[in-house]
């Protein structure tokens, strides 16, 4: 996402200096918790979700998401994913796949690290500028206040003065009716009141003054401030949501997903069997788009689901270009609600995708819930239970999750649906 910054008014006054904002960005990049209870082959399916993100993202000029996913990606399997217990399952063809890209992403972050730094550079000595430019403008206020308050006596006694000359010397002119209805305009009128010595000021300029008549210059002086101009475009910045208070990237969702998710798992509801699927899409523009719905093959009962064959829907999203967005699933006879096996299910998607979703729909009711985990409490919550399978309670004060508000409806996209049963 680009903006177009065209003056220096939207240059934030306490911007960091360039060092300190790429440190910034690097802290958001080490944000990943490894946990053990996620298969590691599903951390390297993640990693070639950052890599094709990133990519999106540096297409889109959007450099700072772009360095982020880039050294989350080097941090994950460079320093961390080697910790995993399950690390020496993980087929070493896959591996290498991650060894390869390590390679080819270390110059791009190193190159778009420079470029950040040069755009950083450019917008802190702006702000530099404009607190300069701020300052004296401040301090130039303050001394005309000054000098107006306490030369307003002196004037006065200056006008008083110069008054009293021309009285003593020469004939006061008489105003007439004209200058007290306009000031502007009127006529100076010596004593002997002769038609031919009448002077009209609006009908003079510089050149017809007459000589013994004073002129003066007014002085004005003028601050001509040429704001700097920064190229937005070049720039791009962390997203922010305002619909959502946590941040996050919108994700928008076809209108007819529910819908045919429902029709796909009709025959499993009448027989009282869960369903689930899995959602998938692309970045653009920073939001998140659900363009396609990924019926697995699965074994269910009346309150759970169990996929199988994960690597068919791998393959797929590699072929199709697509990232894992969140799941789906129905709950025949109950409620749209989280489980306790729901929420631990929710917290691999959301470790891996901030944003991902997880649909409830409970037919029985005629409703569809959007849900997450909260980030600044449920995720911590499901992180540190050490129930890991089975249903069971979490003992919390906070809501562990809620209706997700960082979705929107599109009635004009169409989901595509995928069954691999």
């Amino acid at each position: 996402m680009s903006h177009n910054l065209t003056n220096s008014e939207d240059i934030n006054e306490d911007i960091l200096p360039p060092e300190k904002r790429i440190q910034t960005l690097l802290l958001l990049s080490s944000k990943i918790e490894l946990n053990t209870n996620i298969a590691a082959r599903k951390y390297y399916r993640s990693g070639r979700e950052m890599i094709s993100m990133a990519d999106v993202y540096t297409k889109e000029n959007n450099l700072e998401q772009a360095y982020i996913l880039y050294m989350r990606f080097m941090t994950l399997f460079l320093e961390t994913i080697n910790e995993h217990p399950d690390y020496k399952n993980v087929p070493i063809e896959e591996r290498n796949l991650n060894y390869r890209a390590l390679r080819e992403v270390l110059p791009i972050a190193e190159n778009i690290k420079t470029k950040l730094l040069e755009q950083y550079s450019t917008e802190y000595e702006l702000c530099q500028e404009r607190k300069a430019l701020q300052e004296f403008k401040e301090k130039r206020d303050k001394k005309l206040l000054s000098l107006e308050k306490n030369d307003t006596p002196s004037i006065q006694n200056v006008t008083q003065k110069h008054l009293n000359t021309i009285s003593n010397n020469t004939t006061v002119p008489e105003l007439n009716n004209t200058y007290l209805n306009n000031p502007t305009s009127f006529e100076l009128r010596p004593s002997d009141h002769s038609e031919h010595n009448l002077i009209n000021f609006n009908e003079l300029d510089d050149n017809t003054l007459p000589s013994n008549i004073p002129t003066h210059s007014n002085s004005k002086i003028e601050f001509n401030q040429h704001k700097p101009i920064v190229d937005r475009s070049t720039k791009p910045m962390l997203y922010k949501n305002t619909t959502c208070p946590y941040n996050l990237r919108q994700i928008i969702v076809p209108g007819n997903l529910t819908k045919r998710f429902l029709e796909q798992a009709q025959r499993n509801t009448f027989n009282n069997l869960e369903t689930c699927g899995i959602l998938a899409g692309k970045l653009s523009s920073n939001c998140l788009i659900v363009t396609h719905l990924m019926i697995p093959k699965q074994s269910g009962t009346s309150d759970s689901c169990t996929t199988m064959n994960e690597e068919d829907i791998f393959e797929f999203q590699d072929k199709q270009d697509l990232i894992t967005l969140g799941w789906i699933h129905t709950h025949p006879t109950q409620t749209s609600f989280m489980s306790s096996v729901d929420l631990h299910t929710q917290y691999s998607y959301q470790l891996m995708m901030p944003e991902a979703i997880a649909i409830v729909c409970a037919p029985k009711y005629n409703e569809s819930n959007f849900f997450f985990l909260t980030p600044y409490h449920g995720l911590q919550v499901i992180a540190d239970c050490k129930f890991f399978s089975g249903f069971h309670t979490h003992n919390t004060d906070g809501d562990i999750y809620a209706i997700a508000e960082h979705y929107v409806l599109d009635d004009n996209l169409l989901v595509n649906v995928v069954d691999f049963r």
